[in-house]
């Protein structure tokens, strides 16, 4: 039903031709492209034709045509009025997002992990306030974590790092929402997981002041990058100010924006 509906609406077909892995990366498409008023219509057309679905597998009854088709053109009629004139309900328009500032006197722990091949692999990548690399590293493990478990092992590691480079203010990052939703909220989590990031948290006494927050991927490509390197070369390593020259030209581009990113803001003062 939604191909129909798609293509009698303007939409020439390109939500359909591309082959997608998952059906949620799919959907997120479709949010890109339709408004809010469209994307109600369009999931209760998903939702009665899965019901519809449903019903002939276990039941033996599905809808009259005639009722599936109206549908599909209550659908088409609404998207026709709707998403011509409004915006789309995520905007489509490219972000600019890269790697930011800490607060004065903070360095910043960006850390991630990757579950690939039967290995997992972490890396994690210290810069001060003016954005320098002045640590980093990683390794990998020879087993399969689940995601969680591997990022709370990333974060390990990375509290290990930066209390053998004796940092007193840290700033911990990661594109994991589960866990730095778990951090923040550690003091009224019970569950098993949130237990043991309590307890990591609660260890980190020799930071005078200490923090964990939830950035975008698009912020974390450093770390992302050499993370990966980690399961390819089967490789543990630490560094400090000379790092590996293959993390350099996204440090520097990191630099770079941020220099561009300051010299609009003074253009337009």
């Amino acid at each position: 039903m939604p191909g129909p509906s798609f293509t009698t609406s303007g939409l020439n077909n390109k939500l359909l031709i591309k082959e997608y892995a998952c059906c949620i990366n799919w959907l997120e498409d479709v949010l890109h492209v339709l408004d809010k008023k469209v994307v109600a219509d369009f999931f209760t057309t998903l939702w009665n034709s899965w019901n519809n679905c449903n019903n002939f597998i276990f039941w033996g009854k599905e809808d009259d045509a005639r009722v599936v088709l109206e549908r599909a053109k209550t659908f088409s009629n609404e998207f026709r009025i709707h998403n011509l004139v409004n915006n789309s309900l995520i905007s489509s328009a490219p972000a600019c997002q890269k790697w930011k500032k800490p607060p004065r006197g903070f360095v910043k722990v960006n850390f991630n992990v990757v579950v690939a091949q039967n290995r997992t692999g972490y890396r994690m990548v210290i810069r001060d306030g003016d954005g320098f690399v002045i640590g980093g590293g990683g390794g990998f493990k020879n087993e399969e974590l689940i995601r969680q478990s591997a990022e709370i092992y990333a974060f390990v590691e990375s509290v290990k790092l930066a209390r053998t480079m004796n940092i007193s203010k840290a700033l911990f990052e990661t594109d994991c929402t589960y866990l730095a939703n778990r951090v923040n909220k550690c003091d009224s989590d019970i569950i098993i997981m949130g237990t043991r990031i309590k307890e990591i948290f609660n260890s980190m006494d020799m930071f005078g002041s200490v923090s964990i927050c939830w950035t975008s991927h698009n912020c974390n490509k450093v770390a992302n990058f050499i993370c990966k390197d980690a399961i390819k070369d089967s490789c543990n390593q630490t560094f400090v100010m000379d790092y590996p020259e293959n993390i350099h030209a996204l440090v520097i581009n990191d630099s770079i924006n941020r220099v561009d990113l300051f010299r609009s803001f003074f253009q337009k003062k």
